[in-house]
């Protein structure tokens, strides 16, 4: 293998990360700069896509580069520091705002069972003061551990001038020892965030870089207020995954996408976008149960709406054999799931969004993507999925004044929101709009949140 020392080393946790940094990545290429991209582990059943990518990149320029992961020692030292983050991402779910957040503290300690769960939790809440201490010790212990000398020979080998990570708060991840490792090696460091709930739904930055980028204010506040990230340190950028759409055009007619699903052509349509496995169990069940409300409805233009079903890119498979298949008005598109990680995918992904009248789903980035689109997003009714939905902070950005997501306390009243968008698709169209220019592009001066991006990674290695 070529000496690439001096490259960008790009840190992701596994391909299934790619997708949101593909124009990244490219961008990075077309300024020149070399790139390393180097994954933490494998993710079976979800790397295709994600290899796919850098394969294509790494075709189209010469400078860029992918490195398999590589097993490296833990050793005790290792175990125990991995041991105390899990306490620590544990003990973090006590205090605000995830008193309620049940399901993420049991996630952070798994696996620990429900019930142990529970007796430990009721005697944590009654004691702040210990939960207190017990992060403060755990994290004095840590620190005292050291480096980690297995990730520390690693950046020794690669030698980048620059670190860039992500998503780093995974539960039981090992990047923080790169951070920490590259920071004691003088090599500047940045998170770059990868998705809207990163900050909230997952582990704490057990080792803050040089610079996070954010998409928005209301990250900015959760990294500074959650994870302990000085002021000056966090950069605002825009959400760069999504910045395509902006773009996007359709690529069939509404009528010629209902006729290759076998849809009528004069009927509404409704998009159900799924969630994943942990957001949504047996999901496939409650969606029946929605369609079976919707065919009950007393609004023929409800009842007789054909329904696109797009499945969640990891659990495709669990509607490979399910009744719905042969449900009239009703498809599942695309068959199996897909990752819209190429023009084919997203222009099936795209046509199905703008082709809507209204996009449903229960706690899925899709419907921030419903915004980007001007389509109305309602979430799947209360209460069934509550502690996806109500108690997570990141669901919750999403309804308000300032949100863009109507819900509902039953499936009635969910029926009855259906009926009136279905009446009005363009009612709420500017507050659609304000969310946009507050969560995915704030503050854009001109340039993309991608172009804003580069910039900040650029500047990292220019200041130091």
């Amino acid at each position: 293998m070529s000496d690439r020392s001096g490259d960008m080393l790009f840190l992701m946790r596994n391909p299934a990360y790619v997708r949101n940094f593909e124009s990244v990545l490219r961008a990075l290429c077309e300024r020149g700069q070399p790139i390393t991209v180097l994954f933490s582990e494998r993710k079976p059943g979800g790397d295709r896509a994600g290899l796919a990518i850098v394969d294509r990149l790494a075709r189209e320029h010469a400078n860029l580069r992918m490195e398999m992961p590589k097993a490296l020692p833990l050793g005790i030292r290792g175990r125990l520091r991995l041991g105390l983050r899990m306490l620590r991402d544990y003990l973090r779910y006590f205090g605000p705002p995830f008193e309620d957040a049940g399901r993420l503290r049991v996630r952070a300690i798994a696996p620990l069972p429900g019930a142990v769960d529970r007796a430990l939790a009721s005697v944590l809440r009654r004691l702040p003061r210990v939960r207190q201490a017990l992060d403060r010790q755990a994290r004095a212990l840590e620190q005292r551990l050291g480096e980690d000398p297995a990730v520390r020979a690693e950046l020794e080998r690669l030698r980048p001038r620059a670190l860039l990570v992500t998503p780093l708060v995974q539960f039981r991840c090992r990047q923080s020892d790169w951070v920490r490792s590259a920071r004691r090696l003088g090599i500047p460091t940045m998170l770059c965030l990868h998705s809207w709930d990163n900050l909230t739904s997952k582990g704490l930055m057990h080792a803050v870089p040089d610079r996070i980028a954010v998409w928005n204010a209301t990250q900015r506040e959760e990294a500074i207020t959650l994870h302990g990230a000085p002021p000056e340190s966090v950069v605002v950028t825009g959400a760069w995954p999504y910045d395509h759409w902006f773009r996007w055009e359709p690529s069939r007619t509404r009528d010629e996408l209902f006729e290759q699903l076998g849809l009528p052509v004069d009927r509404a349509m409704i998009l159900y976008t799924c969630s994943s496995r942990f957001i949504a169990e047996r999901e496939p069940e409650a969606v029946a149960r929605w369609l079976a409300a919707l065919r009950s409805s007393d609004e023929n233009r409800l009842a007789e709406a054909n329904v696109i079903v797009r499945p969640h890119p990891y659990n495709g498979d669990e509607w490979t054999t399910q009744p719905l298949n042969d449900a009239p008005g009703v498809a599942i598109f695309p068959p199996g799931g897909a990752d819209p990680a190429d023009d084919r995918s997203r222009a099936d992904y795209f046509d199905s969004m703008i082709h809507a009248d209204a996009i449903v789903g229960i706690n899925t980035s899709a419907l921030l993507e419903s915004a980007i689109v001007g389509r109305p997003a309602l979430a799947f009714p209360a209460p069934e999925f509550h502690a996806s939905q109500d108690e997570l902070p990141h669901f919750r950005e999403l309804v308000g004044a300032e949100g863009v997501l109507r819900t509902s306390r039953s499936m009635a009243e969910h029926i009855g929101q259906l009926a009136d968008t279905l009446a009005d698709r363009e009612r709420d169209d500017e507050t659609r709009q304000r969310f946009v220019g507050r969560f995915i592009v704030p503050n854009l001066s001109g340039k993309s949140p991608r172009e804003r991006l580069v910039d900040e990674i650029e500047a990292l290695v220019r200041d130091r």
